[in-house]
């Protein structure tokens, strides 16, 4: 007869919450733009008055630099991302008595970068509030000077900061919680002496990690569709964003190779150890 007691895992870690990213991805859909969007319009409504040049390479240059940091959101995804394939690739090699190290050793590796990322990203978030603090600024100071009616801008904008700040302090948050989740999967242990977990943690184990994995998969998440609408368009029309050139891979990598996996190697991989019972 089973037992109805529920499962604790003594040797291997759980994932880190995959409610984390899901919840910064839409605050920075459902609150930093919006209230980009707001504070555009609101500088768009000063300069049908008396258009400023200055005012407006400000403007632009502002939205562009603030579009390009939720890069540093989007690459927390995807190091947890890789993190989740390291760790699967360990479980794998444990479960099938191979020697783990190496997947032992890419999968720390990978959560200490999960662990910097985040830290980083909390720091691009306070540049973000502060560059478009300091920009709001200068343009006020642009358009009083040319004697234009600033009072309905500054309303708008104070409001604006308001809420990006908050918005800001709750991602902040959510990634500090993050940090602290994946401290607790680096002390994940691998000691050959150690007594082997039973069947029921691996499996258990193995489908909170592939769940993971696949609910930071990039294809998840509309960054890049977050970073266009952000940045604007420029006076021709054009999209207001630098050059885009991402470094980070796009599907994980094997460490046995040179060469990244194909989409379909890595897949076939996951519905490889899928098989478990």
């Amino acid at each position: 007869m089973s037992s109805s007691r529920p499962l604790v895992c003594v040797f291997l870690k759980l994932p880190p919450s995959h409610r984390s990213i899901l919840r910064i991805h839409k605050i920075a859909w459902n609150v930093f733009l919006p209230q980009l969007i707001r504070l555009n319009n609101a500088f768009e409504a000063t300069q049908g008055k008396h258009a400023s040049p200055e005012a407006k390479k400000i403007w632009l240059d502002m939205r562009r630099i603030s579009a390009e940091k939720m890069d540093k959101l989007e690459s927390v995804a995807f190091m947890n991302h890789s993190t989740a394939f390291g760790f699967l690739k360990f479980l794998d090699a444990l479960h099938t008595g191979r020697d783990g190290s190496e997947a032992y050793n890419n999968f720390r590796g990978d959560s200490y970068r999960v662990f910097n990322e985040a830290g980083q990203a909390q720091d691009v978030l306070l540049k973000f509030r502060e560059d478009i603090r300091v920009a709001v600024g200068r343009i006020t100071t642009i358009l009083s000077k040319d004697n234009n009616e600033t009072s309905s801008f500054v309303t708008e904008s104070s409001q604006s900061l308001l809420e990006l700040a908050t918005g800001i302090e709750e991602c902040n948050a959510i990634l500090e919680e993050h940090r602290e989740e994946v401290k607790e999967v680096q002390r994940q242990g691998f000691d050959e002496k150690d007594n082997r977990p039973s069947e029921e943690e691996f499996q258990m184990v193995r489908e909170k990690w592939q769940a993971f994995m696949e609910i930071s998969e990039p294809p998840v998440y509309a960054w890049e569709a977050l970073r266009r609408e952000m940045g604007g368009r420029d006076d021709k029309g054009n999209p207001n964003l630098a050059p885009f050139n991402h470094t980070m891979p796009t599907t994980p990598t094997d460490s046995n190779s040179s060469k990244s996996h194909k989409i379909p190697s890595w897949r076939r991989f996951f519905r490889g150890i899928s098989s478990w019972c």
